[in-house]
């Protein structure tokens, strides 16, 4: 009895050695930083701003140089939003993540407006005060064989800096 209990006990002993060698081993999952980043401060609520912005119909009114037009299928996750940009192309876009209690959501686009395997932007609003809130654009894209990916960055740094402008503009008129 007293060797079956020594048995079991270096049995115990050998699997949490196995288990606790083997999560050493493992990393922890990394957020993959993004191509393009662009922030901007805004004297308005979070509140305000992520209602803006959450009204995928709208977007012209914050973003005039960008949209002329746009058009919402749906409010919140798998959303679609069509946009006729001001430069005559249009945009079919589906939201990824709808998340109001973090202020954040991501979109994808159904068609190739760039040429990449992979494309998302994620947007954030961030409360810093009362009447003072924090927006964020992050994108991530993966260019296609071939196609430069510092002119795609370029591109989607230009967007997202007109884009914060204007909310900026709108709401501090």
């Amino acid at each position: 009895m007293r060797i079956l209990k020594l048995k079991l006990t270096v049995l115990f002993l050998m699997i949490c050695g196995l288990f606790g060698s083997v999560s050493a081993q493992m990393q922890p999952a990394k957020m993959l930083p993004p191509k393009v980043k662009r922030e901007v401060k805004i004297k308005a609520s979070a509140n305000d701003v992520w209602n803006l912005i959450a009204s995928l119909e709208k977007v012209e009114d914050y973003a005039p140089s960008l949209v002329k037009k746009s058009i919402a299928d749906g409010h919140g996750e798998d959303a679609v939003r069509e946009m006729e940009m001001v430069d005559g192309t249009t945009r079919l876009e589906t939201v990824l993540i709808f998340a109001p209690n973090l202020k954040h959501i991501c979109f994808i686009p159904f068609e190739d407006y760039m040429e990449t395997k992979h494309l998302a932007v994620h947007c954030y609003v961030q409360a810093n005060g009362p009447n003072k809130c924090k927006v964020i654009f992050k994108g991530y894209l993966h260019a296609k064989k071939g196609t430069s990916e510092s002119k795609l960055i370029k591109q989607m740094g230009s967007e997202f800096s007109q884009t914060l402008k204007g909310l900026k503009t709108y709401f501090e008129k």
